[in-house]
């Protein structure tokens, strides 16, 4: 009888420890997860102005992290001055609908921001 207590015993352990699972993480899905932010509809309308040469139009652009999208319908060179910002027409569609506005882009380092440096 001890002997198969014993082995009862030692199969319930291993069963317990084949029950256990641990997700599967490697350091790539880590990484990815960890450096993953939203992006504002602006910080995507402003790159992509950012990224245009003056006097484009119809520049589509879409941000997934909100699901909006829409289309830059120019970009005005009379903006585009010593300080390098860029005056632009954009439409965006959302959940909320679809506007239209008027906006200014600016460098900032590295990326593009909306609005006066």
């Amino acid at each position: 009888m001890n002997l198969k207590h014993s082995i009862s015993a030692i199969s319930i352990a291993a069963l317990a420890a084949c029950s256990h699972i641990d997700p599967l993480e490697t350091p790539l899905a880590q990484s990815a997860i960890q450096h993953q932010t939203p992006l504002t509809d602006q910080a995507v309308i402003a790159d992509t102005v950012g990224h245009s040469a003056v006097g484009a139009t119809a520049l589509a652009w879409a941000n997934p992290s909100t699901g909006s999208a829409g289309v830059i319908e120019q970009i005005d060179a009379s903006n585009d001055g010593p300080d390098g910002c860029r005056g632009f027409v954009t439409s965006r569609q959302s959940l909320d609908g679809i506007t239209r506005f008027n906006g200014v882009a600016c460098p900032s380092g590295d990326s593009w921001k909306l609005g006066a440096q």
